[in-house]
């Protein structure tokens, strides 16, 4: 059964002009320890940042229902699996309260928007 759902759009621009402004800060607040070489072999390293932009922001909209708190971005990391498909990972503070829930993710992006939906249910 679907618990909760969370969805979120950012134009492509924002976060290029976010990354030439603020550089690495940026970059290390938005992405976990395991994203960030990923992110630097990317070509095309503003859309997938905003693709995980949008789903870290998604998530924390799904999270809104298990947490008190809203958790940093850096913390939510987001890797692909043997097929390629984007899973999230959750630090043990939030997963241990997402015991029984599984989480589903989709990111799209264009050269100018990227959305991302993530939907929790219980299993």
């Amino acid at each position: 059964m679907v618990t909760s759902l969370g969805i979120d759009i950012i134009e492509t621009a924002r976060i290029k002009s976010a990354v030439e402004r603020f550089g690495e800060r940026f970059l290390r607040r938005i992405l976990g320890v395991d994203e960030l070489p990923i992110y630097q072999r990317r070509r095309d390293r503003y859309e997938f940042l905003a693709g995980r932009f949008a789903a870290k922001e998604a998530a924390v909209k799904a999270l809104g229902k298990y947490l008190d708190r809203r958790p940093p971005f850096n913390a939510i990391q987001i890797v692909n699996d043997d097929r390629g498909q984007p899973r999230l990972v959750f630090p043990e503070k939030i997963s241990g309260r997402l015991v029984g829930v599984r989480s589903l993710m989709s990111i799209s992006h264009s050269r100018y928007n990227a959305v991302a939906i993530v939907i929790f249910e219980e299993v």
